[in-house]
């Protein structure tokens, strides 16, 4: 098991130690959650309300959160869980609370499933309403120059500049391949030399939630991937049979971490794009490319669905919303230049 993994997995099993033997069984066998970064946050998420029924319910007061059966958790009312919700949006944001919410509904719905809860009462609570938002993201003018910063070095201070070509193959390929196929950050850092095929322009990612999918990216990307890989199969004497060795790593050898790259997203958006520094991040490097696919895919939100590993149309509806307005907006753009 990778490191970060184990990391998760002893976090995981500490806060279940925590509570009832139920939740245990619906964090291992819920077969929709493989990625144990969500596992934990459905701990977390169920502890809180855990907390909540023997802190507030008269009934339960006298227990701990350990002591709750499965039958005192299926007969919490509905009125009770939306006072929780409402408790939980005087202190978070409503995003938050929407996936706390989904949270519990996916344990009630796990129990009812299984024939061990009669009902699932979270269907019947409050629904939490997400005010819509801009989409923030890169055209495809400001990508170009992006690249051209992260291949050249393009405006980097003097200090920086100089040691540039140390990382220039390195970020030249995982920038391209970002914005070539709208991965998130996460699944991009947990692939390894050996599931790229440069035959194929492809890559084998584990999707958030678990599921195994082939990305396909560009022959410009499978250029740049190829010379960062033979970089470092000279440097660290990699052969054939030991190329299960990660895509992206440190100048040691480690495994790149998620916050380094938004490190990097920052120290290159900065010097090119410095109106820009504070709202992009690797995620709108993800919506940057959404955008793009859209319109050059003449609009096909099911592909775009596909690609972006959506689990619901209604989340990929976003960006196509965001593209009707930006093809509005831009109707005048040439006037005065004819």
């Amino acid at each position: 098991m990778p490191e970060n993994k184990t990391q998760y997995s002893d976090k995981i099993n500490e806060l279940l130690n925590e509570m009832p033997e139920f939740v245990s069984d619906f964090i291992y066998n819920f077969g929709r959650v493989e990625n144990y970064a969500t596992k934990l946050e459905y701990c977390r998420d169920i502890k809180v309300y855990l907390e909540y029924i023997v802190s507030y319910l008269p009934k339960h007061c006298d227990k701990n959160i350990k002591e709750l059966s499965i039958d005192d958790v299926a007969n919490v009312e509905i009125l009770d869980i939306n006072r929780f919700l409402t408790t939980l949006s005087g202190n978070h944001k409503e995003s938050t609370v929407k996936r706390k919410r989904a949270s519990l509904s996916s344990m009630y719905g796990f129990f009812v499933a299984t024939g061990k809860m009669p009902r699932n009462p979270i269907a019947a609570t409050k629904t939490i309403k997400i005010p819509s938002k801009d989409v923030i993201y890169l055209t495809n003018q400001e990508q170009r120059v992006l690249l051209d910063t992260v291949r050249h070095g393009t405006n980097l201070h003097d200090s920086v500049a100089k040691v540039h070509y140390i990382y220039a193959d390195r970020d030249s390929a995982m920038f391209l391949l970002l914005l070539d196929t709208g991965l998130r950050v996460s699944e991009m850092l947990d692939t390894d030399i050996i599931d790229y095929n440069f035959e194929e322009c492809s890559v084998v990612v584990t999707r958030k939630g678990g599921d195994t999918q082939t990305i396909y990216y560009s022959d410009e990307c499978r250029d740049y991937l190829e010379i960062y890989f033979t970089s470092q199969k000279a440097k660290f004497g990699l052969s054939s049979k030991n190329l299960k060795f990660p895509a992206f790593t440190t100048t040691t050898g480690n495994r790149l971490g998620v916050r380094a790259v938004e490190i990097l997203v920052k120290k290159y958006v900065s010097v090119c794009l410095p109106e820009k520094t504070r709202i992009i991040s690797p995620h709108k490097l993800r919506s940057s490319f959404a955008m793009s696919f859209y319109a050059a895919s003449d609009n096909d939100i099911l592909l775009l669905k596909k690609k972006m590993n959506h689990k619901s149309i209604q989340t990929t509806n976003i960006y196509a919303k965001a593209s009707d307005t930006a093809m509005k907006e831009s109707r005048s753009l040439l006037q005065g230049l004819r």
